[in-house]
This record gives structure tokens, C-alpha cells and sequence, in this order.
């Protein structure tokens, strides 16, 4: 008889990502709450017991695609992080990088926030938990760090009363927020008419950097062609990706 197999952990992490993509394809075709452990099973050359081996129920699972979306997204925003540019140029390239996140990877976008669930994170794995909670901090490294250097740098002062990580939850929860009302690719949004989502989170971001005092300020800044410049340094891939989806990021309605 001949012995099992033994896969390494690049052989593994390889096989997750497999069922992981064939759960988020099932996502996108018939949404997050008609996804079943056997439905994913009957989508991949595994048997159940091996799918079980990687995740121990549908909860886990969902939490498994969190952990990947925030990877992904995280590997965008160290990119704007790391971007030789002004600390406010940087953020609002991190905010447009979000954009492109959620035009490519739709299901991802809205997986994260299922995955937050106490009921997901109460029936999942300690591997998948501590996976979520170490992607989390590497996410947060490069929001905070571009803060940091903007407070470091004397373009930010904290607003009165508010420290980092206030700041940068009000970034986020209005880069979301105009993310999911106004992109097609997310979500319809009846309120939408004669809203373009790539003009408004570009003014959403520049009225809350204005409001913080982040200089530069939007008067004396070209903030729009510096950002069309940075995205095509940064994100060649992705745009190309985005314009095979018969997309382009809009800026000739405000540049």
C-alpha cells in the first residue's frame, strides 16, 4: 500500500487558496449567505475530509477569505506607504488603492466585514484568529505610519482631542463609506445619480485633509494629476486589470 502523500507548506498554503477561491467564486455567483461547506466541496478536486483538515466549518472559512482580502489589500496600501511622496499625497493614494481593491475584488470587499462577526470569529480556528489578528496590525502599520510621518513632519497636527487611531478610522470609515454607496462594482445605491466614485472620494478626502490642516493644502496643491502619476507608477497590474473589466479610474470630469 502505498503511504499518503505529505505536502509541504507551500503544497498547503496552495491547496487553502484553492478552496478559498472556489468559496469566493461561489460568493460572487449566489452571495455570502448561500454558501455551504458542500457546495465549496463539490467546486474542487478535494475530498470533504480534506477541505475539513483546513477549515473546521463555514464560519472558519468565511474568516479564512477575510484573512485573504485583508492581505491583499494590504499589500496595496504598503505600497502607497512606502511611495516616495508627501505624507497627505500618500493617503490619499491609500484611499484610492481601497478603490482599486474593491473594483478588482468585489466579494473580498464585502467578505471582510461578514468575517468580522462575533458569530464567524466564535466558531473558527486559533490558526485563522491569530492569521486575522497578525494581517490587522500589518494593515494598520502603514495607515498609522503615513499618519505618524505627517505628525512627524510638522504637515499634521492631531486634531484637538482626537489621537492616531481616531484619525485614521475617520479616513477609513469615509473612504468606505463612499466606496460602497457610490461603486457599481460593490453595491447600487439609489442616492447615486450623477455621482462619480472616484470624484467624490477624491473630495471627500481632500475636505477631511483640509479640515485636518494637512498640508498641503488642496489650494495649493495639484493633488489629482500627483495622483494619477502615483497610481500608474504604483498599480500598473491593477489598472490594466481594471480596463479588461471595461473600467478606467475617471478623472477627466475634475482634473
Amino acid at each position: 500500500m502505498t503511504p499518503p502523500k505529505l505536502l509541504d507548506e507551500t503544497a498547503l498554503k496552495e491547496r487553502e487558496l484553492l478552496i478559498i477561491n472556489s468559496a469566493v467564486l461561489l460568493i460572487q455567483q449566489n452571495g455570502i449567505e448561500n454558501l455551504t461547506m458542500d457546495k465549496v466541496v463539490a467546486q474542487v478536486p478535494f475530498s470533504k475530509g480534506t477541505v475539513y483538515k483546513h477549515f473546521i466549518g463555514k464560519e472558519d472559512l468565511l474568516l479564512a477569505i477575510g484573512n485573504y482580502s485583508i492581505e491583499v489589500l494590504g499589500d496595496l496600501f504598503y505600497r502607497a506607504y512606502q511611495f516616495k511622496g508627501c505624507a497627505r499625497s500618500r493617503m490619499l493614494l491609500l484611499n484610492f488603492s481601497y478603490l482599486i481593491y474593491a473594483i478588482l475584488y468585489p466579494a473580498l470587499f464585502q467578505c471582510v466585514m461578514c468575517a468580522k462577526s462575533p458569530n464567524v470569529a466564535g466558531k473558527s480556528s486559533e490558526k485563522h484568529i491569530h492569521e486575522g489578528e497578525r494581517l490587522e496590525v500589518k494593515l494598520m502599520t502603514s495607515i498609522h505610519g503615513i499618519v505618524e510621518d505627517g505628525l512627524n513632519d510638522n504637515s499634521l497636527a492631531l486634531p484637538m482631542k482626537m489621537d492616531i487611531q481616531q484619525l485614521c478610522f475617520s479616513n477609513w470609515s469615509m473612504a468606505y463609506g463612499a466606496i460602497t454607496l457610490l461603486s457599481g462594482e460593490v453595491e447600487q445605491c439609489s442616492g447615486r445619480t450623477n455621482l462619480i466614485v472616484e470624484r467624490e472620494l477624491f473630495n471627500l478626502s481632500n475636505m477631511l485633509f483640509d479640515g485636518m490642516g494637512w498640508k498641503p493644502l488642496t489650494k495649493d496643491s495639484s493633488h489629482c494629476a500627483e495622483l494619477q502619476i502615483a497610481l500608474a507608477e504604483l498599480f500598473p497590474q491593477e489598472l490594466a486589470q481594471i480596463k479588461t473589466k471595461g473600467r478606467e479610474l475617471n478623472f477627466g470630469s475634475f482634473s
